[in-house]
């Protein structure tokens, strides 16, 4: 009877062994952000080195021309639905493209899989474009007509490289988490006049805040902490540089000055195209927290993905993300 008993308790011993393995296991993938659980279709960790590089680094360059950009197809969005497709006059080699509606509806479903419903209930319009391959991803813009209304762009070409495309539509969408309406006032004028330079000066001096270029941020949104926090050192430095992109029509030496910032506070960015503008810098670190083990250390840059740490709803936001891409086939 005792041998009985004994043999019980180990195997009791054994199976709890098991699930607390196995449920330390999901935590520590969880933390480390490499395969978020056993059974998940991707690495996180492949993810998140596809939106690894320098982009402004231009050392050697001396002629630069932007792709050929065409739009192919605009839809209205329903909840997880696509309506009403509008299609464009493009060239007789992307009409292929343009009438592919499963390419179409696959490049909108890894967006709906990694952002559940309630977070993207601004996105009003899909568009649909390409410049060809890994050039520009995808991107995100207010609505013409109601600017607290946002539009989601994606290049189907980009589907080739679905790390990379999946790492880009959570940069895209931390915009749309930290400039939305609940976080910043819409300006219909500035939608209207975004390179009407005075406008935008009128405009950040009446705000309270920190003004995004888009609209008057509130005080207790992510990007005026984010912005108080890190950036009110600094801003009068990049502010020079930045003025350097209305000063010529060659984008090179502003890129050039772009890159010399970063390299002068790399430990402050977790990439060099964070230093384009502190709204992309949020998105830039919003997208490292979710792919990215929780940092160690106190570096400027390991306190900016620490950040999103103090926020519970973003961490429940984090985990919706990992388990929506591990659901991709």
């Amino acid at each position: 009877m005792s041998g009985r008993v004994t043999f019980i308790v180990v195997l009791l011993v054994l199976v709890l062994s098991l699930f607390a393995g196995y449920f330390m296991g999901r935590g520590t993938a969880n933390d480390l952000g490499v395969e978020y659980h056993a059974f998940c279709t991707i690495s996180t960790d492949q993810v998140f080195k596809s939106g690894l590089g320098d982009v402004y680094d231009y050392e050697g360059v001396t002629d630069f021309s932007e792709p050929d950009f065409h739009y192919l197809v605009s839809y209205i969005v329903e909840g997880n639905a696509l309506k009403d497709p509008s299609l464009v006059n493009v060239p007789a080699d992307l009409q292929d493209e343009q009438k592919d509606m499963a390419l179409q509806n696959e490049a909108w479903g890894l967006f709906t899989a990694l952002i559940p419903a309630q977070d993207r209930s601004m996105v009003t319009q899909f568009n649909v474009f390409t410049d060809g391959y890994s050039n520009t991803l995808a991107a995100v813009d207010q609505s013409s007509v109601e600017p607290s209304q946002w539009v989601l762009e994606v290049d189907i070409a980009d589907l080739e490289d679905r790390n990379a495309l999946i790492f880009t539509m959570i940069h895209e969408y931390a915009h749309l988490l930290t400039l939305n309406a609940s976080q910043v006032t819409p300006d219909l004028e500035i939608l209207k006049a975004p390179e009407d330079i005075e406008l935008q000066k009128e405009k950040s001096a009446a705000c309270p805040h920190y003004f995004t270029g888009t609209g008057c941020s509130h005080a207790d949104s992510y990007i005026q902490v984010f912005y108080t926090r890190f950036w009110v050192d600094i801003n009068d430095e990049w502010a020079q540089v930045d003025a350097m992109q209305y000063d010529s029509e060659d984008d090179v030496p502003y890129y050039n000055a772009l890159y010399d910032f970063y390299l002068a506070h790399q430990d402050q960015f977790v990439g060099d195209y964070a230093v384009t503008h502190p709204t992309e810098d949020i998105a830039e670190s919003f997208t490292h927290f979710v792919f990215s083990p929780r940092p160690s250390g106190n570096s400027i840059r390991e306190q900016k993905l620490a950040f999103f740490y103090e926020f519970p709803e973003l961490l429940q936001l984090r985990e919706d993300i990992l388990n929506g891409a591990c659901k991709l086939k």
